[in-house]
């Protein structure tokens, strides 16, 4: 039995491969800049207790540091879990590479709760643009959708009509925005919550130029090291969801994207097939 885990900062996509059958689950996620992942793993315990003889565990983490120290301490908690299995750990971003270009290499970003952007040899990440987190970058991220929808509405700038709608969708009233966003812990999900609004009013212009300027502003944040005429793919729900817009602000600045997937989970299975 193998083990495959895609853990982003919101949600994991588990896949399990055994007797050439393929199945796929999900729990909530962990992003170990900030989060313990003993917490994790004893909120999803019960998930992954019919899975504990498993040979082999490879898992994918929003977070993970290459810090030898880190590893080694989250390989011996895991351990606990999976006594038998061998168990390899890598950070989200690989994971996402593995998952687009198998051993072949390409730019891979990641846009969900947060934001990556790396070069891919076919072996490993190389080139890594530093998503700085959602205060000083994370740029085309949900939480940089959800900073700006919520400062423009705090400051009465959404068109009246988007605000009308706005003020139906959610109660929000100004001590409840501040506490919400200088959450140490829940912040950056609670931003990027707001990007289901963005999607469901996408039509409406206000909503499709935020999302367009702030995809804009990603391609700003990593063209510096983009080089043209390599492929380029992303994974992450932000991607995924909001792909047309992703795709026109793409073509805007000379960038063609080759691929853009909800999680690499599928792509990781087949790496992990031919491995």
């Amino acid at each position: 039995m193998i083990l495959i885990g895609d853990v982003g900062g919101t949600k994991t996509e588990w896949m399990v491969l055994e007797n050439g059958v393929s199945r796929t689950f999900k729990t909530l996620g962990v992003n170990l800049v900030h989060e313990k992942l003993t917490e994790f793993l004893k909120k999803v315990a019960t998930s992954l207790q019919p899975f504990s003889e498993a040979e082999q565990v490879y898992l994918y983490f929003a977070g993970l540091l290459d810090v030898p120290r880190q590893r080694r301490n989250a390989l011996n908690e895991i351990k606990n879990s999976f006594p038998k299995a061998k168990i390899v750990i890598e950070n989200d971003l690989l994971g996402a590479a593995r998952g687009a270009y198998q051993k072949s290499p390409g730019w891979i970003g990641i846009l969900g709760t947060g934001a990556n952007f790396a070069y891919y040899n076919g072996k490993v990440i190389t080139q890594r643009i530093p998503s700085l987190g959602y205060i000083l970058g994370d740029e085309g991220s949900g939480a940089a959708f959800g900073k700006k929808l919520l400062a423009d509405f705090a400051r009465q700038k959404l068109p009246l009509d988007l605000e009308n709608e706005f003020r139906k969708a959610y109660k929000l009233d100004e001590a409840t925005l501040i506490s919400k966003v200088y959450d140490p812990v829940g912040s950056k999900a609670f931003l990027a919550s707001f990007s289901f609004f963005l999607h469901t009013h996408l039509s409406h212009p206000y909503c499709h130029q935020l999302v367009y300027q702030a995809f804009l502003e990603h391609f700003k944040a990593v063209a510096g090291n983009y080089n043209p005429g390599t492929l380029v793919s992303y994974a992450g729900s932000i991607a995924y969801q909001f792909s047309t817009v992703l795709e026109a602000a793409a073509a805007s600045v000379g960038i063609v994207i080759n691929s853009i997937v909800p999680t690499p989970i599928e792509g990781l299975a087949n790496y992990h097939k031919l491995s």
